[in-house]
């Protein structure tokens, strides 16, 4: 890792430690990936990725199947809740993408090896490069990650489609922070990618609008929650990361659906009650209309969740905002 960000992170708390594990494979040589004008992106907290089979067949369908672009927070590597599978691993092989998985904490071992891993992990269906750790600001930790080594890091790439170099990340922003922690987690991280040219970013943002690090604010925040249901649905007015986001020309708008509903302990919680928690976030590139939407984590409405979380797509034109609107308007 990069003296430099080791430096940062140290400064920030607990220090970001591992490198990124890297699989590239050969640009698949099919007509409709040569010819297509836009990419399908997913993004899916994977809780792990215990269910691998599930989420490998809800990935192969429509309309998820085709993605060129993959964003997972929550992917174990060999641990016990991802049924000690490398889960990113494995599903970037069936899905015959490219890989970077980015560990951010490790099972302690007594010569200091990691037996196990958390990250995040970003597939591609184009080679990847310049693939590197963006560690972030944390506070209030899982008590289960405080007895693990290693800190909080986004993972940031460059992949080309049609030969167009397009910045991709990925980052999971802390449940138990409040709107004032995940916003400073965002301008971090986005303070590392690079300036300028077209980006894809996502992730679980965790955009619960609330505290939860203890009964207290958990309380309270339930409080707000029932006074102000909209904070569920969308929680942009109230977590000022978006404004983050905006500053640095992110668009949230046209790369997610209106009103979704993104996390559920289980499917018998009614919609309304599901917080929106997951987003794709683009600069200089257009999201198509109407492509943008939430998709539940299961391959059937009789089958079990394959995550706490659905998967959230759109599609992104590999013009220019700016140049796609002419083309329209001709």
């Amino acid at each position: 890792m990069d003296s430099r960000l080791d430096e940062v992170s140290q400064r920030r708390g607990r220090a970001h430690r591992f490198a990124p594990i890297i699989v590239n494979r050969a640009t698949p040589r099919r007509e409709d990936s040569i010819k297509r004008d836009s990419i399908k992106v997913v993004a899916f907290n994977a809780r792990g990725g215990a269910r691998l089979d599930g989420i490998i067949k809800c990935l192969q369908r429509a309309p998820l199947a085709g993605a060129e672009v993959i964003l997972l927070c929550e992917a174990d590597w060999r641990h016990r809740r991802s049924a000690w599978r490398e889960f990113a691993a494995e599903l970037a092989a069936a899905l015959k993408m490219s890989l970077a998985f980015l560990p951010q904490f490790g099972v302690k071992r007594a010569d200091g090896e990691p037996t196990a891993l958390k990250g995040n992990a970003i597939l591609c269906s184009q080679p990847l490069e310049e693939v590197r750790a963006a560690p972030i600001p944390n506070r209030f930790l899982h008590p289960r990650l405080t007895r693990m080594a290693g800190g909080p890091a986004g993972v940031i790439a460059r992949a080309s489609f049609n030969g167009r170099p397009i910045t991709l990340g990925v980052v999971h922003l802390n449940s138990r922070w409040d709107p004032p922690g995940r916003e400073w987690q965002m301008r971090e991280y986005l303070a590392q990618i690079p300036d300028g040219g077209p980006a894809i970013i996502g992730g679980d943002l965790n955009t619960t609008t609330i505290a939860l690090h203890n009964a207290r604010a958990v309380g309270a925040g339930m409080l707000k929650l029932l006074r102000e249901p909209r904070r569920l649905s969308d929680p942009r007015r109230w977590e000022t990361l978006f404004a983050r986001l905006a500053q640095a020309e992110f668009e949230v708008d046209g790369a997610n659906a209106r009103d979704k509903r993104t996390f559920t302990f289980f499917r018998a919680i009614p919609r309304w009650l599901r917080p929106n928690l997951d987003w794709i976030a683009v600069r200089g590139l257009a999201p198509l209309p109407h492509s943008a939407r939430a998709v539940a984590a299961s391959a059937s409405f009789l089958r079990r969740r394959v995550s706490d979380h659905d998967f959230i797509m759109c599609e992104v034109a590999l013009v220019s905002p700016q140049f796609r609107k002419l083309s329209l308007a001709e």
